[in-house]
């Protein structure tokens, strides 16, 4: 018959040749479900683990079966005919006369109590769930462990999808110590002093090691052919040679089954189990670099003899299989992923079907449609969920801007860095975005559409990143592009990057003409966003200058006009900036109420740029009074500017407030002791910094003092009032604050009578004047 089974006795089971590491916590799982049902199915990829799982988990449930335990190998198994036969040999039964089937193999079972593992059930599942089923219905007290790539779908099954093991994430330091709790890591080390006696990890290698478990995303068969190789190649080796991971891992245990022997014939052994469509589909999935959403795989790899209409079942079909993993905290919308090296197989499909370009050319149309929709619906209330997706989509979008220029398309290269330019501001990936502009402009002819806001946006981001000296080329140029007679907004938006770089330097008198001269042309068309960054630059323009009046006037009107639109990003800068500017005018308590606020809403929306520099705002208020605290925020400052990519260096007119009170700190606190804070700043995560900087509105003195602040209204009354005077509509102050709109429509109308007002501009003006007038 060519199958190979095991008789295991009174519960006896193959000897483990090798450690079995790690995996607590699935043991754990699986033997509740296994005591709580007569059928549990392990699933999962090829070289998860099911197996070897299975195997600790029949021999930990040992003494609860007292007729044992036995183990049925159907890898070699090819015919559905043979399935009962090879029970039947494994649990030691002669030959039936008729032959062996579900019903006489059943009938053989009665009043046996024990354990039966069905091993490798994937390429026979209807005649496995077939036998399992008459087994379960005939024979209660026979309980049934199965390993597969996909569940059995049968009545009473319960399954449980094997993970990879655990490996390093980036965000593990490089320290051996650090690694070695990790079960992935212990693994390869295992194997590999298996191979290499002798083999240590040491602080030079173990960087390496923790990377090639990465790379093969927790897979033990992976991680072990990985591990045998050490013989060969030392770690560092392996790892560079990791960037084909099926090629590198051809070789294995010669006493394993041939589709075990190697990680690519354990995938293509799940491949030719698939049918076509899904085939199909598993190789154009290969072009998504992360996870996905079905409406993305539909736009993107449907067509050409796979139906969009499918594309929902045929995903279903993958994940059943174990090729696809669902991923559990996604959120409202499903998203799937591949594990790498199924993924790396996938494009090897894709490349001989001779549809690679294709693909690549709709995931690119795909990725331009959300940029343009992140363009369009950035401004307003649905900022936040259009910043969550772009940050999720990320790689993605990176593999469409990577496919884009490689096939000669920099116009859509440079339109879609273009349209995302906020995003690259906002999750602080400036860098990254001015890589893609640069090539799309260096690879590009003159007279390319989009090439002139490409050098707009390039020239703006090399001012943040401190390379101003290429800004005047990049203006130059893109006015060139622009030809005789630009748009109002294109002119604005050139005369808006030429003033913020101007202030670059210690003397921001400047930047004011070519700002005013963008404030202008931006109120002849209709560019909110444009208009909205102007008001805010040219309000800390002329702060700078010295104007502090028309300062808190031109950010005001940005406040009320970001408030219109339910804006955050910018209304949260305009509120930060306008606390520098009464903190300036001696205003300290309104300041730090502001800017705390800011601060808030800025860790909310995950900007960097903007959360370095409200801490960096909040160490200069501090310094005076507690110097202590100034010095723990201005690490806190310091390690958001690392993360921004950006440096307080880019706006030179405000080093002086940052240097001003970075000489008082050395002035105040002995040399180790500022050291000593800075450095525990730094450690802080963005929301612990937050918390950190906005300890002192919990409690103590300063209670009473704001509680005279806002009399006559309540405390809550109080809070609404602030929303107004940031611009915000009812509905915006009820998401804000987490209440009812019909809660905030009555907070108004209190407010108003009890201050004698009859609009929300006077309600708006009182807070202002209150927050000037309080003292800390």
């Amino acid at each position: 018959m060519g199958q190979s089974t095991h008789r295991s006795d009174g519960g006896v089971l193959p000897a483990e040749v090798t450690t079995f590491v790690g995996r607590r916590h699935e043991l754990g799982e699986a033997r509740k479900l296994l005591s709580s049902s007569r059928l549990v199915t392990l699933t999962g990829p090829g070289g998860v683990g099911k197996t070897r799982l299975a195997l600790r988990i029949a021999a930990q449930a040992r003494r609860a079966f007292p007729d044992g335990v036995v183990l049925v190998e159907l890898a070699e198994v090819r015919s559905a005919e043979l399935v009962p036969h090879a029970v039947a040999l494994a649990l030691g039964f002669r030959d039936e006369p008729s032959g062996w089937t579900a019903e006489t193999l059943a009938e053989r079972l009665a009043q046996r109590h024990l354990l039966l593992v069905l091993d490798n059930c994937e390429h026979l599942i209807v005649p496995c769930a077939l036998l399992v089923r008459r087994i379960l219905a005939h024979d209660p007290e026979v309980h049934v462990l199965t390993t597969s790539r996909e569940a059995m779908k049968i009545g009473g099954e319960h399954t449980y999808a094997v993970p990879p093991l655990p490996v390093p994430t980036w965000e593990v330091g490089s320290r051996a110590a650090d690694l070695v709790r990790y079960d992935g890591v212990q693994l390869f080390l295992d194997r590999a002093r298996a191979r290499l006696p002798g083999f240590v990890m040491t602080e030079t290698n173990a960087p390496h090691v923790a990377q090639i478990c990465q790379r093969l995303d927790g897979i033990p068969l992976a991680i072990e052919l990985a591990a045998d190789r050490v013989r060969a190649l030392p770690v560092e080796q392996i790892n560079a040679r990791l960037s084909s991971r099926l090629r590198l891992l051809t070789t294995g245990d010669r006493s394993a089954s041939a589709r075990h022997q190697t990680l690519l014939a354990s995938i293509a052994w799940s491949y030719d189990l698939c049918a076509k469509p899904e085939q199909l589909l598993w190789a154009r999935l290969s072009v998504f670099p992360s996870s996905f959403v079905v409406s993305t795989v539909e736009s993107v790899c449907a067509g050409s003899g796979l139906a969009a209409d499918d594309v929902v079942d045929l995903l279903t079909d993958l994940v059943e299989k174990s090729i696809l993993v669902r991923e559990d905290d996604a959120g409202p919308e499903a998203r799937y992923r591949m594990l790498g090296a199924i993924r790396e197989f996938g494009h090897d499909r894709l490349v001989e079907s001779g549809d690679l370009h294709a693909v690549r050319e709709r995931l690119v149309e795909w990725c331009s449609r959300l940029a343009t929709g992140y363009r369009e619906g950035w401004f307003g209330p649905g900022q936040r969920e259009w910043s969550d997706r772009l940050r999720t989509e990320h790689q993605t979008v990176a593999s469409a801007l990577r496919f884009a220029l490689d096939g000669r398309e920099p116009a859509q290269a440079m339109s879609i860095a273009s349209d995302l330019n906020l995003y690259w501001v906002t999750a602080g990936l400036m860098s990254e975005g001015r890589h893609w502009l640069r090539r799309g402009v260096e690879e590009s002819e003159p007279g390319t559409p989009g090439r002139a806001t490409a050098q707009r946006w390039l020239a703006y981001f090399s001012f943040y990143l401190g390379d101003v000296g290429v800004v005047p080329r990049l203006l130059a140029d893109a006015r060139a592009e622009l030809g005789p007679t630009p748009s109002p907004a294109d002119l604005a938006y050139l005369y808006f990057v030429e003033g913020m770089a101007a202030l670059t330097d210690s003397d921001p008198h400047g930047a004011q003409a070519p700002l005013d001269e963008a404030l202008r042309l931006f109120a002849l068309c209709d560019e909110v966003v444009g208009r909205a960054h102007v008001l805010l630059g040219y309000g800390v323009t002329r702060w700078l200058c010295g104007d502090l009046a028309s300062a808190q006037d031109l950010l005001l009107e940005c406040l009320f006009l970001t408030g219109q639109h339910v804006e955050s990003t910018l209304h949260s800068s305009a509120l930060m900036n306008l606390g520098m500017v009464i903190w300036d005018a001696g205003e300290a308590a309104a300041a730090e109420a502001m800017v705390l606020e800011a601060l808030r809403l800025k860790v909310n929306d995950e900007e960097e740029l903007g959360q370095a520099m409200c801490l960096d705002a909040l160490a200069w208020f501090s310094v005076a009074d507690d110097p202590r605290r100034g010095a723990t925020l201005a690490g806190c400052a310091e390690a958001a500017w690392r993360r921004s990519g950006s440096s307080i260096e880019s706006v030179g007119a405000l080093r002086k407030f940052r240097d001003a009170s970075l000489e008082q700190l050395r002035a105040r606190l002995p040399g180790p002791v500022l050291a000593s804070l800075m450095a525990a700043g730094a450690e802080l995560s963005p929301t612990q910094a937050r918390d950190y900087a906005m300890r002192v509105q919990d409690g103590g003195d300063g209670q009473k003092d704001q509680a005279e602040m806002f009399l006559p209204l309540t405390k809550r009354e109080w809070q609404v009032a602030q929303r107004v005077a940031e611009g915000l509509g009812n509905r915006q102050i009820a998401g804000r604050l987490a209440i009812s709109p019909r809660t905030v429509d009555a907070h108004v109308a209190h407010i108003l009578e009890k201050l004698a007002f009859g609009s929300r501009t006077q309600v708006a003006a009182w807070v202002i004047e209150r927050l000037r007038g309080a003292r800390a």
